[in-house]
């Protein structure tokens, strides 16, 4: 089968599309035909050696497909099952699995392979993908919507009527996060780095958009009439953005990190901290139960996924565009017989 595997890390070169053996599922596996994957900012970070993954591998945790195997202890799903994946798997036992905490599982293991033709996936990490959404958005639901659900619901506890600042508004989890904000009744403001996609962000549901500056603070303000967010759901945890981002936190504000798109550390004086109330917090992945209410939200439509989608053998022409930021939306691998013709960039 064909695969796009990590040798080295490093630019987007280090990603060689080349044949590999087909995987086998274990016991508590399903092999599936991969219809989609998506590329992410974890993708990029395992790509340039920010993150440690063993080498060679295959990356790719955002996977929709088809089910043409299944091991002899898997019980939810069955040959011909439409499924996706979240970020993780787990043991699916233990007191936190048991209880809806399995974020906090010991045995929780990171999803990776999903840039080749086929992948086994453990079924503690599948959703069955219902009627009527395409396997290609589907591979995104998990990360793209759900990180942003798992946040804005679970972590920052975000109210109808509450103001959301959304940082990196523009990317792949920032186009998702906004939906989710206003499906969860925030007023929401975008913060992009790129004037570009002000007219998409606002159709998406943003009530304001800005573009960053040393008076961003400021503008932050101005849109809320003094008051400041209620929440900042940060994507990019970058110091510049931290530092307009949280000055413009409202007083007992809630921060949210998410993402970081860079190496640098972020900086704050504890006094600006405890004279605001604020807390600052973060958010890393999703739960099954959030993972699946983000995939009712996609079928139902109060979010929709915006993809470019490049066959599997343009991995580096897709990892080339993210870095450059020329990518609206997420990107998403599309292997063999379902590969578009040309890449449709925004859908």
């Amino acid at each position: 089968m064909r695969a796009a595997v990590l040798t080295r890390p490093g630019g987007p070169g280090a990603v060689t599309v080349i044949d590999v053996p087909r995987p086998s599922p274990a016991a508590d596996e399903v092999l599936v035909e991969v219809a989609a994957c998506g590329v992410c900012g974890h993708d990029q970070a395992d790509r340039t050696g920010l993150l440690t993954v063993p080498l060679p591998a295959v990356l790719g945790h955002e996977v929709a497909g088809t089910v043409v195997e299944a091991g002899p202890a898997v019980r939810r799903f069955a040959v011909g099952d439409p499924v996706a994946t979240k970020q993780f798997s787990t043991c699916g036992y233990c007191g936190p699995c048991t209880s809806g905490e399995e974020l906090r599982c010991a045995q929780r293991s990171f999803t990776y392979g999903g840039f080749a033709e086929y992948v086994v996936l453990r079924e503690s990490a599948l959703l069955a993908v219902p009627p009527g959404v395409p396997l290609a958005e589907a591979a995104v639901v998990a990360c793209a919507v759900g990180t942003g659900l798992q946040a804005l619901r679970r972590i920052a506890r975000v109210r109808a009527g509450e103001t959301v600042l959304v940082t990196g508004a523009g990317g792949g989890l920032g186009l998702h996060a906004v939906q989710v904000a206003r499906a969860l009744g925030a007023r929401v403001v975008a913060l992009t780095g790129d004037v570009g996609k002000a007219g998409r962000l606002r159709s998406l549901g943003a009530g304001h958009v800005l573009t960053m500056g040393d008076q961003t603070w400021q503008d932050v303000l101005d849109a809320t009439e003094g008051h400041g967010a209620d929440v900042v759901l940060d994507n990019t945890g970058h110091p510049a953005v931290f530092r307009q981002a949280f000055r413009a936190l409202a007083h007992a504000g809630r921060y949210v990190l998410t993402g970081q798109v860079g190496g640098e550390p972020l900086r704050v004086h504890p006094a600006f901290v405890f004279a605001k109330e604020a807390v600052i917090t973060g958010s890393g992945s999703t739960s099954m139960s959030t993972f699946s209410d983000a995939m009712d939200m996609v079928a139902d439509a109060r979010v929709r996924p915006v993809l470019a989608a490049y066959p599997l053998d343009d991995a580096v022409r897709a990892f080339t565009d993210l870095d450059e930021r020329r990518v609206v939306g997420r990107a998403v691998l599309v292997p063999g017989a379902h590969a578009p013709h040309e890449n449709r960039g925004e859908q």
